[in-house]
C-alpha cells in the first residue's frame, strides 16, 4: 500500500488533539462565566489535566475501533491514517492512560473522582455500543456523543456547587447543540446548523460572553455547512473545529 503524507495544517486532527483542545478552552472559559456557579476562575492542574487526557484518549480509542475492519473503497484520510500508523496510535493511546491514571489517582478531589467515574461508564458503554455493534450509523450516535462531551466539558461545574446543575442547565443546552452542529458538519444535516442559529440567538439575549461565544460559533458553523461544500471532507473538519474556539476571543 502507498503511503501518502498528509498535509500539515491537518496533523492537529489526525493526532485526535482538537477536540481535547476544545474541551479545556470551554472548561475554561465556563469557569470565567461562572465563577460563583460552578468553581472560582482559576481552575486546578489535576482537572484540567484529566480532562484534556481523557477527551484525548476516548477520541485516539474511537478511532481506533474504527479501523478494526477492512479498509472501505472511500476512506477519510483520518481513518487511513490510523490504518497504517495503527502500533503508533496504541502506543500513544496507553501512554495517555497511564498519565490519566496517575494524574486522577493522586491529585483529582474525591466528588470529582466520583462523578467522572459515573461518566466514564457512559463513555465505556458508548465505545462498546457503536463500534463493537455496527450501529455507528444510528440517529442518536452523533447527540450522545455531544451530550457526553458537554457532560465532561461540565464535570468540575456541576461538582463544584450544590445547585450548579439547574443553574448552569441552560448554557450545557447551548453547547451540546454547537458540539451537535460540530458533529454534523459532514454528516449532510444542515438543518442543525439551522437550529443552532436559532438556539443561539434565544441565548443571546441574555447578554453574556458565553451566549456570544456561542453565536459566533453557531453562525459559523451555518456558514460552513450551507456554503463549505465546495472545500475537501478534511478541510471542512478542520474548519468546523476552528469555529468552537470563539471562547478565545474573549481573553
Amino acid at each position: 500500500m502507498k503511503r501518502s503524507h498528509p498535509p500539515i495544517w491537518l496533523w492537529f486532527n489526525l493526532l485526535s488533539l482538537d477536540a481535547p483542545l476544545i474541551a479545556l478552552v470551554w472548561q475554561d472559559f465556563l469557569a470565567r462565566c461562572y465563577p460563583t456557579v460552578g468553581y472560582p476562575t482559576v481552575l486546578h492542574p489535576a482537572g484540567r489535566a484529566s480532562l484534556g487526557l481523557t477527551v484525548w484518549a476516548i477520541y485516539l480509542a474511537d478511532r481506533l475501533l474504527d479501523v478494526r475492519h477492512p479498509a472501505p473503497d472511500l476512506e477519510p484520510v483520518r481513518h487511513r491514517f490510523y490504518r497504517q500508523h495503527r502500533i503508533f496510535a496504541r502506543t500513544l493511546l496507553a501512554a495517555i492512560l497511564c498519565a490519566d491514571i496517575v494524574v486522577t489517582a493522586l491529585w483529582l478531589r474525591p466528588a470529582v473522582l466520583d462523578n467522572g467515574l459515573l461518566l466514564t461508564a457512559g463513555v465505556v458503554a458508548y465505545l462498546a455500543v457503536f463500534p463493537l455493534t455496527g450501529w455507528g450509523a444510528v440517529a442518536w450516535k452523533k447527540p450522545l456523543a455531544a451530550f457526553l462531551f458537554t457532560a465532561g466539558t461540565f464535570l468540575i461545574a456541576w461538582t463544584g456547587a450544590g445547585h450548579a446543575v439547574s443553574q448552569l442547565a441552560w448554557p450545557a443546552a447551548a453547547f451540546c447543540a454547537l458540539c451537535l452542529g460540530n458533529l454534523s458538519q459532514n454528516a449532510s444535516l444542515n438543518r442543525w446548523s439551522w437550529l443552532l442559529l436559532l438556539g443561539a440567538g434565544l441565548v443571546f439575549t441574555r447578554s453574556s460572553n458565553w451566549s456570544v461565544a456561542i453565536a459566533t460559533s453557531a453562525a459559523g458553523l451555518t456558514g460552513l455547512s450551507r456554503w463549505g461544500r465546495r472545500i475537501s471532507f478534511e478541510a471542512r473538519g478542520v474548519l468546523a473545529d476552528a469555529l468552537l474556539l470563539t471562547p478565545l476571543l474573549f481573553r
